[in-house]
């Protein structure tokens, strides 16, 4: 079942999006910690691709049980449902940093894929100035040239027909058209879009696409989080 999920504003708190962290839960308490983050009152949405590559991606069924964690689904995760499933590329999950799934129980196993898998593809959340905000792994699932925001959500859900969800699913958890054209047009209907997957040296805009997987599963890289409102900008770099 593919899914969007829709979040009112937050009149209390805060609100941070992340990008891919890749099993690097520590990174991110360490960001939380630096940021003097409020789980009564703030809130953190998640790109996806939660797993793989880093040291504790077990941890992400703790961490979406947390009510003030939310994530889309990233291709990552869709490669543990594939491969959980008799579907998927097993090796090819391996050599992108999923050995670690293997090692486990299979009843754990089976209890990822099902956590997994009741991820929505898209978020949207309502800011306070009735601006909206989307999140998406990889890019807006739009099939046609003139289709905008609302058309992604119909694609994905599959109000569109199993064709254009199909086509969806593959541009929501895998596309990197647009980055690598430099597309700045904008998405129709929606007044920011953040996505992860494309890796980008640091945040980086695209019309109202803002790219926020600053690589922190490379030595190199660092975990970026961005809050919503202010779109004020923290940085971890995987030696802090």
């Amino acid at each position: 079942m593919y899914r969007t999920r829709y979040f009112p504003s937050n009149k209390k708190g805060r609100d941070f999006v992340v990008g891919d962290v890749h099993g690097h839960f520590k990174l991110l308490t360490a960001a939380l910690d630096k940021l003097n983050f409020n789980t009564e009152l703030d809130r953190i949405f998640s790109v996806g691709d939660l797993i793989d590559r880093g040291p504790d991606s077990i941890d992400i069924l703790n961490w979406l049980e947390k009510p003030w964690f939310h994530a889309v689904r990233g291709n990552h995760e869709q490669m543990l449902i594939d491969c959980i499933s008799g579907h998927g590329n097993i090796p090819g999950h391996i050599r992108n940093g999923g050995a670690w799934l293997y090692e486990l129980q299979p009843d754990i196993q089976q209890e990822l894929s099902k956590t997994l898998q009741a991820l929505p593809l898209i978020i949207e959340i309502e800011l306070s100035n009735d601006h909206t905000i989307g999140i998406v792994h990889a890019e807006a699932p739009v099939i046609q040239s003139n289709d905008g925001w609302q058309e992604a959500k119909d694609a994905i859900t599959g109000k569109s027909g199993e064709q254009h969800q199909r086509q969806a699913l593959k541009i929501a958890l895998y596309a990197r058209e647009k980055i690598e054209q430099n597309d700045h047009t904008p998405i129709k209907g929606i007044d920011r879009l953040y996505v992860g997957h494309s890796t980008v040296p640091s945040i980086m805009r695209l019309g109202n696409v803002v790219y926020i997987d600053t690589g922190c599963s490379f030595s190199d890289g660092a975990l970026s989080l961005v809050d919503i409102q202010t779109e004020s900008i923290i940085s971890m770099s995987m030696n802090e």
